[in-house]
């Protein structure tokens, strides 16, 4: 191909049927920069000669049927601006110094494969903007200081994986306060085994979502959570979390889905939650909260998924969750509620 086409730069073959292994000529155009192959059917390894491509700037191979390791070559393309590995059955620890050669790297695709290892070395790549490791096996600590070097980051997605805190305080979570631009924070279904801090309520005020469900948190949800107006999804659900619920969640006017299933909260569920007028999703069932439903409740008119069951709730069902006319599943089950059902639900 390269004889043929000496000055090509750039290949787009991606959302075909193609199969077999690369073709390893293509590394021998030393003049691509561009090489997109993702989507399709190849399998084998990735083979070591791509490092020959000293030019590259974009490198997909996504969603194909690749196995083995990703040869530590790859990373020596200090040109690269993008690699894209995601659910590509590849598995092993990534190369010693991952990032070292990658002082341009803006996104690192690495999701659904089974890489397991370390992270550490991923944060020397300090232009990182979007950085994708979740499902997979890595295992070790977050880095404390994550976010002192990866502080251009605007998603970053850790989520099912084996990561820990290296401390109860979860300071990683801190450091990532000097990521301004962080849109997406993704932690769900690791071991982190800590207390959530204050500090999460001086995260980027541009986050949009957050999620850190399943991971062992203990302690309260701080009040200054409020300050991240941008929220449209919080996730801190199936962890161990105390205390009542935040009246300051009533500030987030963007949420749509707010998800504390399956915690230790307690006290009433609070009226300021009726001020979230784009809730789809309310998930706080599996608590131990007390009192009776918000009548309110029922003027949020663009709910979805009210789930409210295994509680100590009390009182009646409130007629006004009647006129949630789009509710698609309504769960009030296993708590104290008593009277009559409302005939209106008929």
């Amino acid at each position: 191909m390269c004889e043929t086409l000496p000055a090509l730069q750039g290949i787009f073959l991606s959302g075909n049927l193609l199969n077999g292994s690369i073709p390893h000529n293509l590394w021998k155009c030393r003049e691509l920069q561009r090489i997109s192959l993702s989507l399709n059917q190849f399998e084998g390894r990735i083979p070591r000669d791509i490092g020959n491509l000293t030019s590259a700037t974009l490198l997909s191979f996504g969603r194909n049927n690749l196995t083995g390791l990703v040869p530590a070559t790859i990373f020596n393309i200090s040109t690269l601006i993008e690699l894209a590995l995601t659910d590509s059955n590849l598995s092993g620890n990534l190369p010693s110094g991952t990032g070292l050669g990658l002082p341009n790297l803006e996104r690192l695709y690495l999701g659904i494969n089974d890489f397991s290892g370390r992270i550490t070395s991923i944060t020397n790549a300090s232009k990182l903007t979007f950085l994708d490791m979740g499902t997979n096996s890595f295992s070790g600590f977050i880095p404390d200081t994550i976010g002192d070097s990866l502080r251009s980051l605007e998603v970053l997605s850790l989520s099912e994986n084996h990561l820990r805190s290296s401390t109860p305080d979860l300071n990683f979570l801190s450091s990532l306060t000097n990521c301004k631009q962080l849109r997406i924070l993704q932690l769900t279904g690791n071991p982190l085994d800590g207390i959530l801090p204050n500090s999460i309520g001086n995260l980027s005020l541009n986050l949009e979502s957050f999620s850190i469900d399943n991971c062992n948190i203990r302690g309260s949800i701080a009040e200054d959570i409020g300050n991240l107006n941008n929220l449209t999804v919080l996730r801190l659900g199936m962890n161990e979390l105390t205390g009542s619920i935040p009246i300051t969640l009533g500030r987030l006017q963007k949420l749509q889905g707010l998800y504390l299933e399956r915690n230790n909260l307690e006290g009433f569920i609070p009226d300021d939650l009726c001020r979230l007028n784009n809730l789809v999703d309310l998930y706080l069932g599996g608590n131990k909260l007390s009192g009776s439903i918000p009548p309110c409740l029922g003027t949020l008119t663009t709910l979805r998924d009210l789930s409210l069951g295994s509680n100590g709730l009390t009182s009646i069902i409130p007629s006004k969750l009647c006129n949630l006319k789009d509710i698609l599943h309504l769960n009030l089950s296993s708590n104290s509620l008593n009277g009559s059902l409302p005939l209106e639900f008929g």
